[in-house]
């Protein structure tokens, strides 16, 4: 009997547990959801404030004049004798980058050609080659079996 109460206090306590447990899992998850919320919330804010705005249009002003600045140094530096003589080496190197690739692709043809000739010859030697041993063999005298080993049986 007394183990029977046991058994049951033992059973309670674990089911509490669980409970306990179970509560502090809610807990913890409702925390979490509660701070996502705020989160999503202050990030909503802070999008839609008028100083995030106030930062993108000096942005997009600060940039506009970059490009603008470049695109002018660009033109006068390509105005300039530095910036004629660098198109000239540009334009040089270029040229030599082109020539290098035609000579590549020269070279590549020319290996390809030398290749199929080299097949071919093979071919055309092979077939001579086979040509020539059945010659030597229709002009081979064909020896004829010894009867002469039958005959005195």
């Amino acid at each position: 009997m007394e183990e029977e109460r046991k058994e049951q206090e033992q059973a309670a306590d674990d089911t509490s547990d669980a409970t306990h447990s179970a509560d502090a899992g809610d807990a913890v998850s409702a925390e979490v959801n509660l701070l996502i919320e705020a989160m999503v919330k202050a990030a909503r804010n802070a999008w839609s404030s008028d100083q995030r705005h106030q930062l993108e249009a000096d942005l997009r002003g600060c940039l506009g004049t970059l490009v603008e600045n470049l695109e002018g140094a660009l033109t006068r530096f390509s105005g300039s004798e530095q910036g004629q003589e660098l198109q000239e080496q540009a334009s040089r190197v270029a040229n030599r980058v082109r020539e290098s690739a035609l000579a590549a692709e020269l070279k590549d043809g020319l290996t390809k050609g030398l290749k199929t000739a080299t097949t071919e010859v093979q071919k055309f030697a092979d077939s001579l080659e086979e040509r020539q041993s059945d010659t030597d063999s229709a002009q081979d005298i064909p020896v004829e079996p010894d009867n002469s080993e039958t005959e005195r049986q």
